[in-house]
């Protein structure tokens, strides 16, 4: 059997093992306990573990950025593959919108995501604004102890986020909008994960550039089809 002791940081992994202890006669006399460290096997399984999902998260993610130029496509498929690899509740992209700098909920994965798609922020507001704003990504491990959370999207699907991870996302320099993962835990969070979501969202912005671009071209030539007819 396999037991843990102490908390936090401080805890460790050990092997329990009993053997029976017996005399000449073959009568049990008492029983040896023996315990095997193995905190330092269990990290590394699960560093393992963790860089093999991350290694699928990216390749997927990948796929997605380059079988198609639907920006609302990619980023469905991409916060799936986060849900799933963090194994958390709900990630949303948020995008500006140049006209009022509100940010606009672009796309959202989890429970009764589609009351929260199209949802807007003032510039500013919530962690979502802060991390926009302040262009630097923020681990919230209790957003019941942190006045920059906004309660509203949590009220509109009836549940409550306890913990937020959210990083900006970048495009030229330029911030674009957030990537945000939230899950129903207190402390859920670590910076290893912020790291991920980090890459993760340094390539979306790229596909949300490509994705942009592809759009406004094809209106482009959309518009000139259609002056070129009235000629």
């Amino acid at each position: 059997a396999e037991i843990s002791l102490g908390e936090g940081s401080a805890q460790r992994s050990f092997d329990l093992r009993v053997t029976p202890l017996r005399d000449r006669r073959d009568r049990l006399v008492g029983r040896l306990l023996l315990l095997y460290d193995v905190t330092d096997r269990r990290r590394a399984e699960e560093m393992l573990l963790r860089r093999n999902r991350e290694l699928i998260l990216f390749n997927h993610a990948g796929q997605a950025f380059t079988s198609t130029l639907e920006l609302n496509q990619v980023l469905a498929t991409v916060l799936e593959e986060v849900r799933r690899v963090l194994n958390v509740a709900i990630c949303s992209v948020w995008l500006e919108d140049p006209t009022s700098g509100e940010l606009v909920c672009q796309e959202a994965s989890g429970p009764k995501s589609e009351l929260v798609r199209g949802w807007r922020l003032a510039p500013g507001q919530g962690v979502t604004g802060w991390v926009f704003e302040n262009d630097r990504g923020v681990i919230v491990p209790d957003t019941r102890a942190d006045v920059r959370h906004y309660k509203g999207v949590d009220e509109r699907i009836e549940w409550e986020s306890r913990s937020i991870l959210s990083v900006p996302l970048r495009i030229r320099e330029h911030v674009t909008g957030t990537l945000n993962v939230t899950a129903t835990e207190v402390d859920r969070f670590t910076a290893a994960d912020m790291a991920l979501i980090e890459s993760l969202a340094a390539t979306a912005a790229i596909a949300i550039e490509n994705a942009r671009l592809y759009d406004q071209a094809r209106r482009d030539v959309e518009t000139k089809a259609v002056l070129l007819r009235e000629v």
